[in-house]
């Protein structure tokens, strides 16, 4: 009902722009070509297909979104991750429908496995386009950009790695941790 309601805001919006061209005129056509092109692309519908939000697991993750095991499956984990202790909590925000989220969380994933990190100890949100989960879990932490991994030990917040750090994942880890 709700995806149903948002196309036919949608299309009224779309129409309107379409129909405020003179009929007869070369600009006509091209609005009306473009109104349908928009319709009929999937684009007009993306956010309510695409876009999902809430607390998901790494399983669930690379079930319903397979691009981010590729990514996961491909990445080299530097020495470096060696240096992440195991006591460390990592709370992950993302999109997935954000490019930076398919580039670093699959990263971030293979380097807390790499440095042993057991999974309970990390805990990954998806975000809506407007950066929002069901849970309000984004706007306590206050989480502004995708992807945001807040990094926890001995049950206080040590810093954050937002959206992609100067450096490598492993190597801004590291840091965080040293400070």
């Amino acid at each position: 009902m709700f995806r149903a309601r948002c196309y036919q805001e949608k299309m009224k919006s779309l129409t309107r722009i379409a129909l405020r061209a003179d009929p007869h005129s070369g600009a006509f056509a091209v609005k009306l070509f473009m109104v349908v092109t928009l319709c009929f692309s999937g684009e007009l519908l993306a956010d309510d297909i695409t876009q999902s939000s809430g607390v998901i697991s790494k399983q669930q993750l690379f079930l319903e979104y397979p691009n981010f095991e590729q990514t996961f499956n491909r990445y080299e984990v530097r020495e470096v991750a060696e240096k992440i202790p195991t006591d460390v909590r990592v709370l992950i925000f993302f999109g997935t429908w954000c490019h930076d989220s398919q580039r670093e969380v699959p990263r971030m994933l293979k380097i807390l496995e790499a440095a042993g990190l057991p999974e309970d100890h990390i805990k990954m949100v998806t975000l809506d386009f407007s950066k929002t989960d069901p849970g309000g879990l984004a706007v306590v932490n206050g989480v502004e950009f995708t992807p945001t991994f807040i990094v926890f030990r001995q049950q206080g917040e040590i810093g954050r790695i937002i959206e992609k750090p100067a450096t490598t994942l492993e190597e801004a880890m590291v840091e965080l941790l040293s400070e």
